[in-house]
Parts: C-alpha cells; structure tokens; sequence
C-alpha cells in the first residue's frame, strides 16, 4: 500500500520534513563525502523531487561542501538530513535513517561503489 506522505525528521524531533511518496531513487551511497558527513560506512538515501519536500518544524542548518553541494542536520542533535546539488536542481536526496518507517525504501542500488570500505557488501540485484 502506497503511503500519501514520507514523513521523517531528526533524532531530537526538533526538526520534522514531509514529502510526497514518488521515490525516484533509493540506494546506498559509498563516497567518501557521505560517510565522513555522516559517521557511517554508507548512506542510504531517497531522492525526491524537491519540490514535493519541505520541512515542516524547524529549520536544519545548512553547510555547502567543498564540492558545492549542500547537507543539512540539526544543529542539536547533528542527524544528517537531506543533500542537495546544482548537478540535479529538481531533486533532493533525504537520508533513510532520518525516515520515520525506512523500512518501506530498502536501497536497490549502490552510488559510488568503487569508494567503498573494502570490507562493505555490495547490493547485489
């Protein structure tokens, strides 16, 4: 069954994002970026278009990374939240552990394989 809205927010609650269900993407990302940004092996990540995103409580803070792009957290917690680049104006990607049900978007791909920690499995479709 379809969900209306994807709803997720940070691990203090004090930020809360709501989009609308139409996935274009769902994938484990392995570059280095991502795993210094978030503390983790890999990320996984949902793209959405952006303009079916917006927070709905509070306001994440925003830090534009050397290759351009721009991550948001919450500056209380420090939950990673969503990331965004010029490359894909329309679209946003929002981290899957900041989902309030993640468990409805395994990751069916994986971005940057070839910048995974050695001893990472790959998804295997």
């Amino acid at each position: 069954m379809q969900k209306d809205e994807i709803t997720g927010g940070c691990y203090c609650g004090e930020i809360r994002f709501s989009a609308t269900p139409d996935v274009r993407v769902s994938a484990n990302c392995h570059c280095a970026n991502c795993r210094r940004a978030a503390g983790a092996q890999a990320v996984a990540w949902i793209v959405v278009k952006r303009a079916q995103f917006t927070f709905v409580k509070g306001k994440p803070h925003r830090y534009e990374t050397e290759t351009g792009a721009w991550r948001t957290f919450c500056d209380q917690c420090g939950t990673s939240l969503t990331y965004e680049t010029d490359r894909r104006p329309d679209e946003i990607d929002i981290t899957t552990g900041s989902l309030d049900h993640p468990e409805d978007f395994p990751p069916t791909k994986d971005v940057y394989p070839e910048e995974r920690l050695p001893w990472v499995d790959l998804i295997h479709a």
